[in-house]
């Protein structure tokens, strides 16, 4: 065990001396840590300012359809973005029924041209006039998050106007029941000093419901800018450091560092854990000097699991680790070895939810990057910081990740090769 902490400890000398390194092991993570949270939100701010588009194709041939669309428009979240409706293929073709529409906005929410599309049919004013009710056609891409915004944007607009319509209509009624029919300049004016309280009703509500949260106050929420920075620049740079370090190893077999360890009395297996053991000792300082930072600097909240937290940094840099010499052992140059390094690192960022939610992205995007560590990695960090899950609730990513560390470690022993 002496001999694996010399060798280790020679090594962290050998980092820690080094300028270079030590300004991408710190300094690099903090400037993308910074650009990356004030950029997602203004610096953790408030995502007031964030607008959400929802298309449209209005085939009402009435005033109703677009009284409607004033109405969602006028939600100031939403942006909407008109579709004609279908146009007629002959003269004397029928005219565009809510059937083509839809197949024309399915298509386009398909292809991923349109995340949610909103079909007024044609006999939309016919329909409320008569008093028989309309449908509209919402279709939606389930994998997005815009939709959910935008349906809940529609439905508000409409039960204002069902609730609207029902008041009317019994007033109405009322109004015949005590002074006979109305005449319609009465109903005209009856219905639209009704509808004017409605509304007004409807901002100031009888009764509200106050959501508590359980557990984390949601005064003390993390904000949502660096919530994601914090923790994906954390482990991509663990990431991108740790593979990097690769190279180390193929050096160290050019210059025949290990051959000459063979004739002192220093085991195979000593060698392989001590690189292993300086590798996971650099991303472990690296993991937590960020996570210090972001919380004493960025104000990250990092939940109260800290042995959680700690428990997903030990699985996560120890996956690093045994991934580094790995590639160490396979490649041949140094140069291979910094190239091989780097393109899996930004893949396996990109393909993990380093640099945007996985749950933004479709399901076999998201079912590829759960085949890496990052993927499972952030996964924990999201549950831990966002939705402020105990020890036991991130213990199924943890043994993931503690799987990709045992799985790479047994790997790299294999490969391992002194020349």
């Amino acid at each position: 065990m002496r001999t694996i902490w010399q060798i280790a400890l020679h090594n962290l000398r050998l980092i820690a001396s080094d300028r270079a390194a030590m300004f991408w092991l710190i300094v690099m993570p903090i400037v993308f840590t910074a650009a990356m949270g004030f950029a997602l939100r203004g610096g953790g701010g408030s995502s007031g300012d964030v607008r959400y588009a929802l298309t449209v194709v209005n085939m009402d041939e009435g005033p109703r359809g677009q009284e409607l669309l004033t109405a969602i428009e006028s939600d100031d979240e939403i942006d909407l973005l008109t579709l004609p409706a279908p146009a007629d293929s002959a003269a004397n073709a029928s005219p565009p029924t809510i059937a083509d529409a839809e197949a024309t906005a399915r298509e386009l929410v398909r292809s991923g041209n349109r995340s949610s599309v909103l079909i007024i049919p044609t006999d939309f004013t016919e329909r409320l006039e008569a008093g028989t009710g309309a449908t509209l056609a919402f279709v939606r891409n389930p994998d997005r998050t815009n939709p959910l915004v935008t349906r809940q944007a529609v439905e508000r607009v409409i039960a204002r106007r069902n609730v609207e319509a029902i008041a009317v209509e019994g007033v109405l009624e009322a109004y015949e029941t005590l002074r006979g029919k109305p005449d319609p300049m009465t109903s005209v004016r009856l219905a639209a000093g009704l509808g004017t309280r409605v509304m007004d009703a409807m901002e100031k509500p009888l009764f509200t419901v106050r959501s508590e949260r359980v557990g984390r106050p949601e005064a003390v929420m993390p904000q949502m800018g660096f919530t994601h920075s914090s923790p994906a620049m954390a482990l991509m740079f663990v990431l991108l450091n740790g593979l990097m370090l690769s190279s180390v190893l193929v050096s160290e077999r050019r210059d025949r560092t290990l051959i000459r360890l063979m004739s002192a009395p220093v085991r195979r297996g000593e060698i392989i854990a001590a690189n292993l053991l300086w590798r996971f000792l650099i991303g472990f300082c690296q993991m937590w000097v960020l996570i210090l930072f972001g919380r004493f600097v960025f104000g990250v909240d990092w939940g109260d699991g800290a042995v959680a937290l700690l428990l997903v940094s030990v699985s996560y840099v120890g996956a690093v680790a045994g991934l580094s010499v790995l590639i160490g052992s396979l490649s041949r140059t140094a140069k291979q070895a910094e190239s091989l390094s780097l393109l899996l690192a930004l893949t396996m960022c990109a393909l993990g939810g380093l640099w945007w939610p996985l749950e933004i992205t479709p399901k076999t995007y998201q079912l590829v990057g759960h085949l890496i560590p990052t993927g499972w990695a952030m996964d924990a960090m999201n549950n831990l910081l966002s939705r402020g899950y105990s020890l036991w609730l991130v213990l199924p990513q943890v043994l993931v990740l503690a799987g990709f560390a045992l799985a790479f470690g047994i790997a790299s022993t294999i490969a391992f090769r002194y020349e």
